[in-house]
């Protein structure tokens, strides 16, 4: 930047003498002629238009500078309140809005919890029930407004009671409502404890995972008429070659039994016979409930070993109460028939998917339990 000396005027870059007087323009900040040796000058080295001038840069500068900061703040803001809605879409926005909740026990059935709500906007429903030290949890999706109602029977401890949540969103924020029951002595009887004896082999991975995800509604299906239900789980393969046979007693933690199952290795079996009668006598073994019905479901696509020891497995069962049903191919019929004891069925596994058959299993045993 030049300015004239004399006129103590600013100058354009492109001047080289001043407008006014004619002086030739020094650029701004070179030591005059005169200067002392402490460097100071005699005279004003710019005017005050020209002080006025750098002020002005200077805050023009500034202000570019406050106006970057203004945008990094703004992004940082945006990118805060982005978060924040994702989660708390991901928390809150994903449950459906409910008004008039009830939660009430059925009367005629303490272990029983009926569950009536409006659902004024849709989304997801999380019930959790709570009883013995035992939790389960249920989600629920509902895609249409109006009126719902929903029921659940569970095996409930008389000590503690039954404590249920019903979980949903409130007008912005995530809210439950909860209430507990208490449960007689006299509601835990109606026993069912049900075995389930799977082969491993690498040919049953399908039934293992169909028992997986469909034990819940199983039980359910059992549990309709008021009954307290336990499921547990026998696991075989091939015992003469060096394939243990695993057990799990009864449970009535239905997530429990999931990861029972979920946690039998597949085994690869080999000649064609398994281990039925081991599995058998491990169920046996088993502890069960005093008054309890049992139910043993045994599940094989193949035939057994030790087979002339069957008829001795059959006086057993009989002799336990045991009521047996078995699943396998029709070839087998003549083989595991005869253990079909106490109002037990032989189902076909070749006659419709595993899932279907476990349904038409849960009808089974309710109707042979039906009169015990």
């Amino acid at each position: 930047m030049k300015y004239c000396r004399r006129c103590k005027t600013r100058g354009r870059d492109d001047q080289t003498h001043c407008a006014s007087c004619g002086d030739e323009l020094t650029e701004f900040g070179a030591r005059p002629a005169g200067t002392t040796s402490s460097g100071t000058s005699p005279e004003p080295v710019l005017a005050l238009a020209g002080q006025i001038a750098v002020l002005q840069e200077s805050r023009q500068r500034n202000l570019q500078r406050l106006r970057g900061l203004v945008l990094a703040a703004g992004l940082v803001a945006a990118a805060f309140l982005f978060v924040g809605y994702r989660v708390y879409a991901a928390t809150v926005l994903v449950y459906a809005r409910l008004e008039n909740v009830t939660i009430r026990q059925d009367p005629a059935n303490e272990q029983k919890i009926l569950v009536e709500f409006d659902v004024v906007r849709p989304g997801k429903v999380s019930f959790e029930r709570r009883s013995g030290g035992r939790r389960t949890e249920k989600v629920d999706q509902f895609d249409t407004i109006g009126r719902k109602s929903q029921e659940w029977v569970w095996p409930s401890d008389p000590l503690t009671g039954i404590d249920f949540d019903v979980i949903y969103r409130g007008s912005w924020t995530r809210t439950f409502d909860r209430q507990h029951f208490s449960v007689s002595e006299a509601s835990t009887r109606g026993a069912v404890d049900i075995v389930f004896l799977l082969d491993t082999t690498s040919s049953m991975t399908p039934f293992s995972r169909a028992l997986k995800q469909k034990c819940i509604d199983f039980a359910d299906t059992v549990r309709a008429g008021g009954r307290n239900v336990r499921l547990g789980l026998v696991g075989f393969g091939d015992v003469p070659r060096g394939e243990p046979v695993r057990s799990f007693p009864p449970t009535g933690d239905l997530q429990l039994f999931q990861s029972e199952v979920d946690a039998l290795p597949p085994t690869p079996g080999g000649d064609e016979p398994e281990s039925s009668v081991n599995a058998l006598e491990a169920a046996l073994a088993l502890p069960f409930r005093p008054a309890a019905v049992v139910c043993f479901v045994h599940i094989t696509d193949a035939d057994t070993h030790r087979q002339q020891e069957l008829a001795e497995i059959r006086t057993r069962l009989e002799a336990a109460g045991v009521v047996a049903f078995v699943v396998s191919r029709e070839q087998w019929r003549l083989v595991y028939e005869p253990l079909c004891v106490g109002g037990g069925e032989f189902f076909p596994i070749e006659q419709a998917r595993f899932e279907r058959i476990l349904e038409r299993l849960a009808d089974s045993i309710v109707s042979a339990i039906q009169s015990r």
